[in-house]
């Protein structure tokens, strides 16, 4: 189903660094009853991992679970592989994995990782897509060395419920990741861009920027256009953006607020204005995939609903 005519859907990004069961399960039902289709988690070093605070919410919900996500440098491929293919079977085939190469220099510092230029950690990350997809799909990994990774041969690896591997999500803002993941991916997130010295660059998020984006996946997926799902993750909704009389409130991103508005990572409005919005980007971009926060899920039920009917 090409992207421009899929139905919506909506992921909830966790909050990271509440760990409390009874809260845990609140949310996610909270999630589910909203019309949220996947809980979603980040991973970074300094909070909870993703991976069992998934599992959590997956155990008290219905709901499809994934990474929003992994940093590929915190873990080998062989291990990586077979956790994900155990979540993947204890939730009984629930799991998308999402995968990036690493961008966050601060945290890398911290832990005593190099962080190595952007061309080797995007290296690695291929490297590691295609040893989840044959240990997935052929329980098995045979990796000869190469400047990614030394030999892996591992065999007796669990395949995956889901065939012939989970959906995979990949996210970025640059023409090499983005070409990649329109080969690979089956989900194809839109990011500001990576800094050469880590983190993103706030100016990358206007609607000129999702047009390069756009064009660069669509020229490399060829055929695969039409396989793919596109997701946006929402930085704020502003129900009030057209009624405010005062000078806007501070915003974290470096750009000015009439481009704000058409930035496909942010929405302005009220409901019947974001239903169009929304349905307005689908046709131009594509885009019918949208993570949102907790504090965004109120102002975004009624438009969950309306997009459902």
């Amino acid at each position: 189903m090409p992207p421009e005519t899929r139905p919506f859907r909506f992921g909830l990004v966790l909050d990271a660094h509440d760990g409390h069961p009874a809260r845990i399960a609140e949310t996610a039902r909270r999630a589910e009853a909203a019309g949220i289709s996947i809980l979603l988690a980040t991973d970074h070093l300094g909070s909870l991992a993703a991976l069992p605070l998934l599992q959590a919410a997956a155990a008290v919900t219905s709901l499809r679970i994934g990474p929003f996500v992994l940093n590929n440098d915190l873990r080998h491929p062989a291990v990586l592989a077979q956790e994900l293919t155990t979540i993947d079977a204890v939730t009984d085939g629930r799991l998308e994995i999402g995968i990036g190469a690493g961008w966050n220099h601060l945290e890398y510092e911290a832990a005593g990782l190099p962080f190595d230029p952007p061309a080797d950690r995007l290296r690695r990350m291929r490297a590691t897509v295609g040893m989840l997809k044959q240990a997935m799909r052929d329980g098995r990994i045979d990796h000869d060395a190469d400047v990614a990774y030394p030999d892996i041969h591992q065999r007796d690896l669990p395949a995956s419920v889901q065939r012939p591997h989970p959906p995979i999500f990949i996210g970025g803002g640059g023409p090499k990741l983005l070409a990649f993941a329109a080969r690979e991916a089956n989900i194809v997130g839109f990011d500001p861009r990576s800094l050469p010295r880590g983190g993103g660059d706030p100016t990358d998020i206007t609607e000129a920027a999702i047009d390069r984006k756009v064009a660069w996946v669509r020229e490399a997926a060829g055929e695969r256009w039409a396989e793919i799902e596109i997701n946006i993750s929402l930085f704020e909704v502003d129900p009030d953006f057209h009624r405010r009389t005062g000078p806007p409130p501070p915003r974290s991103r470096g750009i000015g607020e009439d481009e704000l508005a058409r930035s496909p990572h942010y929405l302005v409005g009220d409901t019947e204005e974001i239903v169009d919005t929304l349905l307005a980007r689908r046709e131009r971009w594509g885009v019918t995939y949208l993570a949102v926060t907790p504090t965004q899920l109120p102002l975004m039920e009624p438009v969950i609903r309306r997009l459902s009917d």
